[in-house]
Parts: C-alpha cells; sequence; structure tokens
C-alpha cells in the first residue's frame, strides 16, 4: 500500500487556511448592515434592513457552521496521515518477524 502522507497533511493544511478565511468572512457577514445603514434609507427601508440583517445572521450562521466542518477535515486528515504511517510500521515490523 501507497499513500502520500505528505500531500493528506498538505491537504489538511489547506483546509485549515479555508476554514480561517470562512470564520473571517462569517464575521463580517454578522457585523453588517452597518449602523449608518438606518440613516440612509430612514423609515421607508426599516423593513427591507430587517430582512437585510435577518438573512445576514443566517448566512453568518452557515458560513461558520461551514468553517468548522472544513477546520474538522482538517483535523481528519491530519489523523488519517498519522494512521496510515502507524500502520505502515506496524506492517514492516510484523513482516520482519515472519
Amino acid at each position: 500500500m501507497f499513500v502520500d502522507t505528505d500531500a493528506i497533511r498538505a491537504f489538511g493544511a489547506a483546509n485549515s487556511t479555508q476554514a480561517a478565511d470562512l470564520a473571517a468572512v462569517a464575521a463580517a457577514l454578522s457585523s453588517m448592515p452597518g449602523s449608518a445603514a438606518g440613516a440612509m434609507l430612514g423609515p421607508v427601508g426599516t423593513r427591507f434592513l430587517a430582512a437585510l440583517a435577518d438573512a445576514l445572521v443566517q448566512g453568518s450562521r452557515a458560513v461558520a457552521i461551514l468553517s468548522d466542518r472544513v477546520e474538522a477535515g482538517h483535523l481528519t486528515a491530519y489523523a488519517s496521515a498519522g494512521a496510515y504511517e502507524d500502520a505502515d510500521h506496524q506492517l514492516g515490523a510484523a513482516v520482519s518477524r515472519l
């Protein structure tokens, strides 16, 4: 069996970077719309701003969940690479005892 554990770890590192980027997006979404939005749109835009704020909260939550799942992929990739290396070492030891 051949497994490129370095490639698996590189994939895990890329997942971690992407998870951090997604967390930043979630934070940016949660800070919108800004306080000046209400003043710009006035009372006519109140319902629109409420709907927009609700959509942004939902979007922020969804992106945060995605970030958590991508980060879990990072951890899984590193654990998988380690498990492959452990299995390889154990197999090598077992074969050498034959």
